[in-house]
């Protein structure tokens, strides 16, 4: 039971990750924009203009999909079965992959989103990683 609490817990932290991705692009976007900034920076020299809803959008979407997915792994985590592993080794390997595409994408060999952002869109997924150990370890 201990247990089940500490692996739910880490995912309840991946969910926490996910909205502070949330939180922080709300700032931005209400503050300085700095990420429209780089964006609008970097596209400028190819004569484009970028769009603060489909970039600020993205971040949204990352962080919703990353916060629901999270809340299911940790909804199982409770669970005995070995689904709640295998849900959760999935979750980290998407969750990863949406935090890998906000780091490495580029458009005209331009990054729209500098690596402060790819980095904590990854922060979900190494919380989630140390969650699913927990669940792996428990199924021995």
């Amino acid at each position: 039971m201990r247990q089940s609490l500490s692996e739910k817990r880490t995912a309840l932290l991946a969910v926490v990750l996910s909205v502070l991705l949330a939180v922080v692009a709300v700032i931005d976007q209400a503050g300085r924009g700095s990420l429209l900034d780089h964006a609008a920076t970097a596209y400028a020299q190819h004569g484009k203009q970028v769009s603060a809803g489909s970039l600020y959008g993205l971040v949204y979407g990352v962080a919703v999909i990353d916060a629901l997915l999270w809340l299911v792994v940790a909804g199982l985590a409770r669970s005995r079965r070995l689904i709640a592993a295998i849900v959760g080794v999935f979750v980290v390997l998407l969750t990863a992959a949406l935090g890998i595409t906000l780091l490495v994408s580029s458009e005209y060999g331009v990054h729209p989103f500098p690596a402060i952002w790819g980095v904590l869109a990854l922060l979900p997924a190494a919380a989630g990683t140390v969650a699913v150990a927990l669940l792996l370890r428990r199924r021995r």
